[in-house]
């Protein structure tokens, strides 16, 4: 038999993935409203819900206390004096604390009183520390991360909707991959003590965009000149040599890097994919075969090469990302680096048409101008071949002779090499430290696009 498919109420173009716990009704993962392990489509049936159950406790309570009643027929003249007893009392003690506010109420008692009671209910706003800003994002979702008092009931909305309420581990709180909806959303995040103290909200608008093809299809070499971030990224082709000692120095100085891989290297080195992966490392296409795209190399024209088809290229894409996803249950992002840098606006319409925006290098006049390190070049007598120190030396000089310094720029490095000794893979501490020395954050490419 087949499943009927359910859209939700408020979206009929969306596949239902749940219903509400009170009406009954299909709705969709970004109309869900989960609250203590129902689901509801909104803040009016959570509340019924509420206060239906509410009244069945309530019935249940006095079906509960009449029950007794029952046997009042075998109960002596004490038995009942002392039933009457009782209930005078109670009713009693109601009326007297009546009384007793109504006076504190002539005499001003409670307003001297109010004062306090008001301030008592508010408490430490949480703390956001993810995302460190507003502004847009192309993923549809959303991790938000920050710090309350351990006691503390964290609560996020979106857009005025309740969608997730969280206690924090030690001090730290996490809502992870929060939907968002295109265009501009508004996440609140408030905390709630168990006193009934609430914080002031903290606001975040983050603007939600998928990718269009002209966004894809302009390439990147540089990032803002307006922030202190720096790329360091790494091609992976045919050999790791070199990959165990990047990644060493990286990891001490706790620095997310971007890494371009070929489908081959993916296959020949799965090892140091995963590793790459485990540490936090972002990781784009690099194509399969390390194709040339273009004929630079033959007329220093980036004509594209005979042969070369969109269907081709975006086999290569294909083949990468499905053993990259294969080796290491991750997705690869949207974003590629062509072999030898061989690009034209043919070529990068093709790779945007399959999801992906091509990155370069941070490129100028000349080699002192080119964050491409050639430090692949290994014959000492070549004209493109520069030892660690001038390596070193012109990525650090470059931010000292220019008014933005080194923001944005974006550097290349290898993961193989073919030298015997002089080996600029270890100078990298001292790129970083230099490069920190003038204030510049270290970020993945995806980062800085943000």
């Amino acid at each position: 038999m087949i499943k009927k498919t359910n859209f939700c109420v408020n979206h009929p173009d969306v596949v239902a993935s749940d219903t509400c716990s009170y009406c009954g009704k299909a709705i969709c993962y970004n109309c869900r409203m989960p609250m203590g392990g129902w689901i509801f489509c909104s803040f009016q049936c959570l509340t019924l819900f509420m206060v239906q159950n509410t009244i069945k406790a309530l019935f249940g309570l006095i079906g509960a206390l009449f029950r007794p009643l029952k046997k009042l027929k075998r109960v002596s003249w004490r038995g009942w004096a002392e039933i009457v007893l009782t209930a005078g009392l109670l009713i009693g003690a109601f009326y007297l604390r009546r009384l007793t506010l109504e006076m504190a109420v002539l005499k001003g008692d409670l307003y001297r009183t109010a004062p306090a009671a008001v301030d008592s209910l508010f408490i430490e706003p949480p703390k956001i520390i993810e995302p460190v800003r507003e502004g847009m994002v192309r993923e549809s979702t959303l991790n938000i991360r920050g710090e309350a008092e351990p006691d503390h009931i964290v609560s996020l909305s979106v857009n005025g909707k309740p969608v997730e309420a969280v206690l924090p581990r030690g001090r730290e709180f996490v809502f992870e991959k929060v939907r968002l909806h295109r265009g501009i959303n508004r996440l609140e995040v408030r905390a709630i003590s168990p006193s009934g103290g609430f914080s002031t909200l903290q606001t975040l608008m983050i603007d939600y965009a998928s990718p269009t093809l002209s966004y894809l299809s302009e390439p990147l070499n540089r990032g803002s000149l307006l922030r202190k971030e720096v790329a360091l990224t790494f091609d992976g082709g045919g050999s790791d040599n070199a990959a165990d000692e990047i990644l060493n120095a990286l990891k001490k100085e706790g620095v997310r890097s971007t890494f371009f891989l070929t489908g081959q290297f993916i296959r020949q080195f799965p090892r140091t994919v995963r590793r790459i992966v485990r540490e936090g490392h972002e990781v784009g296409n690099h194509t399969w075969t390390h194709p040339h795209l273009t004929t630079y190399a033959k007329n220093r024209r980036h004509q594209t090469i005979e042969g070369m088809t969109e269907e081709i290229l975006h086999q290569e894409f294909s083949k990468t990302a499905s053993l990259f996803k294969l080796v290491t249950g991750k997705n690869m992002a949207g974003l590629w680096r062509a072999p030898y840098g061989e690009i034209n606006a043919e070529i990068l319409l093709w790779a945007a048409n399959a999801g992906y925006k091509h990155v370069g290098w941070t490129v100028g006049r000349g080699w002192e101008e080119s964050m491409d390190t050639l430090d692949w070049v290994a014959d000492t007598t070549s004209q493109a071949y520069y030892s660690a120190e001038e390596i070193v030396r012109k990525i650090l000089q470059y931010g000292k002779q220019r008014r933005h310094g080194s923001n944005g720029i974006i550097t290349l490095m290898h993961l193989g090499t073919e030298r015997e000794n002089d080996f600029p893979h270890l100078r990298l501490t001292d790129i970083i430290a230099g490069l920190r020395d003038q204030g510049c954050r270290f970020v993945t490419v995806t980062e800085m696009l943000e």
